[in-house]
C-alpha cells in the first residue's frame, strides 16, 4: 500500500506529526453493481463505525 498525500502531510514528524489512522470500507464501488448491494451495506456500517470510535477517542479528555 503505497502512502497517501495526507499521511504525509498530516502524519509526517517534520510537519504536523499527527496519528493518522485510516478507516477504508470495502466494496465502495458497488453502487454501481446493484446484484453486490447486500454485501455494501454491513463493511460500509462497520467503517462509519469505526470513524466514530476513532473520532471518540480522540475528542476524550
Amino acid at each position: 500500500m503505497t502512502t497517501s498525500c495526507p499521511y504525509c502531510v498530516l502524519g509526517h514528524d517534520d510537519l504536523l506529526g499527527l496519528d493518522v489512522t485510516t478507516v477504508i470500507p470495502e466494496l465502495t464501488m458497488v453502487p454501481h453493481a446493484p446484484a453486490l448491494l447486500p454485501k455494501y451495506e454491513a463493511p460500509m456500517a462497520h467503517a462509519h463505525d469505526r470513524a466514530r470510535e476513532l473520532a471518540t477517542a480522540t475528542a476524550a479528555p
